[in-house]
């Protein structure tokens, strides 16, 4: 632990001495500035250090330039934040400050909210999204419940499509790797009508096989093919005055999970039930800005988003046909918010608000033992679930002197939601159609499950936020914050005595921050320490049955934990040819208080590595009028449990590791053409994305991707 501790600060301090080297040599005025990215993580407009929160923000380049695709990719340039996909490339999983969920129902709330175009999308369903023609990703860390809403007491990620341009332009991307992948990516617009009228398609493809082989059936398992689109419309009647309309929607198919069991080579499984992944996604939003005058501005955002999804999966892991699963979802949630904002100019600018949301959420999930050795079995859940939540909120800056401001702001949410659920069961079962087998009939059948809810939860959430301008380039802010997560239904119960209403879960974050330029702006360091108060948690975990026989895997309030940590972040440009990045998170959780499982308490939150580091380089040729960039980037994470309160067993966590990524581009002279070649994973490091308590006498367990390699041509128009 010390010998790391010095490495780390040795780094830094060659790092800073290699900076003042190269700026000594540069004259003045000649020093390359590092990128400054625009955000709105206090929804106005402004420069990423000048923005009083601890935010990243990743630019259309970088997006580009390090060959991102998914969503999780964006965790390897963020402090203190893990994300896995353990469901193919669906239902990422995010961990912020160690503020996550793991809970796997359908009905699951991510305490890190998903915004994408400035639109909460609710449905864990919905939030894997591809990374095609994007402008930029925001990721604000600690509650964020005044300004962005409900279940954001992690923080919220916010990705902003590429918009429409007067001026005509566009892009063409093709790629090919190994296990079969492929993609293609093309997007372009320009003006309708001139000055007025803009629009802009954008369409990705992407699609691979695994490189996992089933020793069931002889065959690869799994793989993926992915499909997207999106087309805007953006109408500017008059300056500051435009509507911009964003239709998109999304075919994913995926081969299933490849889950192993411990023991096992895990580059093979032996599964015998269907396994596969088909979710489908389409929305609209329509976003209007109008200035009324006196500097103020209004702001609408109405949305409408829908996900369909089926998956096929096996139950018990193994060849044995002890059980297989299929399970059907739909989401339809419509939303609409509206902002007022007055002059950020003013001594004292404003922001006030309506938001208003409604969803309609189904599913249907049948497991089977079909004909074999064993007995054979039924079992249906289904549910049908409306969640509705109206919000008012406000935000208040005022600017005491030219270099101290203060910042208040305060919403009041309610929600409330309705659930019917019911769940049957039988056994020695005669199937009238195996083929499709989990449309057996239930008459006859237990009907062990039978609940008819209706909840209204309400809560304030605010903040306070002093800053301090020490000079031009430096600053420093406080930040005090409380946020809640929505209260709901443990929606996988198999019984009357084991279902339960979760209430709401509520953090307070106590947060202080340094950000800072140096050398004409050509090194950017930042920092923040922060301590969070968490309550009723909600934890999905395994916990004493409520019949008072065993155990069960359930979603509850857990109880009180903390969380405090420190995260660094540095980015350096000494030279228009060299660039460095790397950002540090150091972190402690504890749970003090686990109702029913004393034995948790002292526990670390689950997916909560004590140390992460991310670190990354990119250095420019030149080839004569070419240019050829190489860039690579190193990711280390220390020891997760994937479970809060089975800590001492070895199969349950992943040890620390570390993730290499390089890629080369060579770009010819004017601009237009980029040729990449990439790996990623270039170690071949085998690390666990996830595991499960033991079922069926196995621990299942899913890995990470393996080494990834291809190349990539695209052109600009």
């Amino acid at each position: 632990m010390a010998l790391q501790k010095k490495k780390i600060v040795l780094s830094v301090a060659l790092a800073l001495s290699l900076i003042q080297a190269e700026a000594a040599e540069a004259e003045p005025g000649e020093a390359p500035e590092v990128q400054q990215v625009t955000v709105t993580a206090t929804r106005r407009a402004q420069g990423i250090q000048a923005a009083p929160v601890a935010v990243t923000a990743l630019s259309a380049d970088t997006i580009k330039d390090d060959e991102l695709r998914v969503i999780n990719d964006v965790t390897r340039y963020v402090p203190n934040f893990t994300g896995q996909s353990t469901e193919g490339r669906e239902r990422p999983r995010w961990f912020l400050r160690g503020v996550g969920s793991n809970d796997p129902s359908t009905t699951s709330l991510s305490p890190v909210g998903f915004y994408a175009d400035d639109v909460y999308i609710n449905s864990v369903f919905g939030q894997g999204t591809p990374l095609f023609d994007v402008g930029r990703i925001e990721v604000l860390r600690g509650p964020q419940g005044t300004l962005w809403g409900k279940n954001t007491i992690g923080g919220a990620i916010n990705i902003l499509s590429k918009r429409p341009e007067f001026t005509p332009g566009g892009y063409a991307k093709i790629g090919f790797g190994n296990n079969n992948s492929n993609i293609v990516e093309a997007a372009g617009g320009g003006a309708l009508v001139p000055e007025q009228l803009a629009g802009r398609i954008s369409l990705y493809h992407e699609q691979g096989d695994s490189e996992i082989n089933n020793r069931a059936t002889g065959r690869r398992f799994g793989g993926f093919e992915d499909d997207a689109v999106r087309a805007q419309l953006l109408l500017q009647t008059a300056p500051g005055n435009e509507v911009l309309l964003n239709l998109h929607g999304r075919q994913y198919h995926g081969g299933g999970n490849p889950w192993a069991v411990a023991g096992v080579d895990h580059h093979s499984v032996a599964l015998n039930a269907r396994n596969s992944d088909e979710i489908a996604t389409a929305g609209a939003n329509l976003t209007a800005n109008w200035q009324l005058g006196n500097g103020v501005g209004l702001t609408s955002i109405t949305a409408y988003e829908h996900v369909e999804r089926t998956l096929f999966g096996d139950g018990d892991y193994t060849a044995a046909e002890l059980d297989r699963g299929r399970s059907t979802l739909a989401s339809g949630q419509w939303s609409q918010e509206l902002r007022l904002t007055s002059s950020p100019q003013q001594q004292l600018s404003w922001i006030a608000g309506l938001h208003l949301f409604r969803e309609n959420l189904g599913s249907a999930a049948a497991d089977g033992t079909l004909p074999g050795t064993t007995a054979t079995a039924f079992q249906l859940n289904t549910f049908q679930q409306r969640t509705t939540s109206a919000a008012l909120f406000g935000s208040a800056t005022y600017q005491v002197s030219d270099a101290f401001d203060l910042t208040a702001g305060l919403r009041w949410t309610q929600e409330k939601k309705n659930l019917v659920l019911d769940g049957y069961s039988g056994s020695n079962v005669a199937f009238s159609n195996l083929a499709q087998w989990w449309n057996q009939s239930t008459s006859g059948f237990s009907h062990d499950l039978a609940q008819n809810r209706s909840d209204t939860w309400s809560a304030p959430t605010w903040d306070l936020s002093p800053v301090y301008r020490i000079s031009p380039t430096q600053r420093v802010f406080g930040r005090v914050a409380r946020g809640f997560r929505s209260g709901g239904y443990n929606t996988a119960a198999l019984s009357n005595a084991a279902f339960r209403t979760v209430t709401p879960e509520y953090l307070t974050s106590y947060e202080a921050g340094y950000k800072s330029e140096w050398l004409r702006r050509s090194v950017i360091f930042n920092a923040t320490a922060f301590h969070y108060d968490y309550k009723d948690i909600q934890v999905f975990a395994l916990a004493p049955s409520s019949t008072g026989s065993g155990t069960v895997s359930t979603l509850s309030n857990a109880g009180q934990g903390k969380s405090q940590g420190l995260e660094l972040e540095l980015k350096v440009q000494p030279t228009e040819q060299f660039g460095f990045y790397t950002n540090i998170g150091l972190l402690r959780t504890r749970f003090d208080q686990f109702a029913n499982v004393p034995t948790a308490v002292g526990n670390s939150f689950a997916r909560a590595p004590r140390r992460t580091a991310n670190a990354g380089v990119d250095y420019k040729l030149a080839l004569g009028a070419d240019q050829l960039t190489l860039r690579g980037d190193v990711s280390y994470r220390s020891r997760e449990y994937f479970s809060a309160t089975r800590q001492t067993n070895p199969l349950l966590w992943q040890n620390g590791y570390s993730l290499l990524n390089f890629n080369a581009t060579y770009s010819p002279a004017g601009g237009k053409v980029d040729v990449t070649a990439f790996v990623h994973n270039a170690g071949d490091k085998s690390y666990l994305k996830l595991a499960l308590i033991p079922s069926y006498g196995n621990t299942p367990q899913l890995y990470g991707d393996g080494r990834s390699y291809g190349v990539t041509a695209s052109v600009k128009f």
